[in-house]
């Protein structure tokens, strides 16, 4: 995989896929997806991507901590992460920006909005 792939990162398979749909539709080929933070860095461990799109909430291991492995990790720290939680969680908001996110969005998230969104980091 290289910088031009996004890795998207989602314990709910239909949100995975309609931010995969929106990538393809965007004309991303290389979309790799992982359903909690463990996962997402254990596919990061011999590849890399330009973009991460990454739930806030998740089992095993969820955004926050995800985001606290990457920043740790030379050469993970410089990909942009795109933090998406539901609008009841609010108040994490601030700690995913302290943690390093570049930008935090709230579920749900409109198609247009993150067609720009990706479009920005492409």
């Amino acid at each position: 995989m290289s910088e031009n792939s996004i890795l998207v990162v989602d314990d709910h398979s239909i949100t995975r896929q309609l931010s995969i749909k929106i990538l393809k539709q965007l004309g991303v080929e290389s979309i790799l997806e992982a359903t909690n933070g463990q996962e997402a860095l254990d596919l990061l461990s011999d590849q890399t991507v330009g973009l991460i799109l990454l739930d806030l909430s998740m089992p095993v291991m969820d955004g926050a901590e995800m985001l606290k492995h990457l920043k740790a990790d030379d050469r993970l720290e410089n990909i942009p992460v795109v933090m998406i939680t539901a609008a009841a969680e609010q108040n994490k908001v601030d700690e995913a920006l302290e943690l390093g996110a570049d930008l935090c969005i709230l579920k749900p998230v409109a198609k247009q909005a993150l067609s720009d969104i990706i479009m920005k980091y492409l």
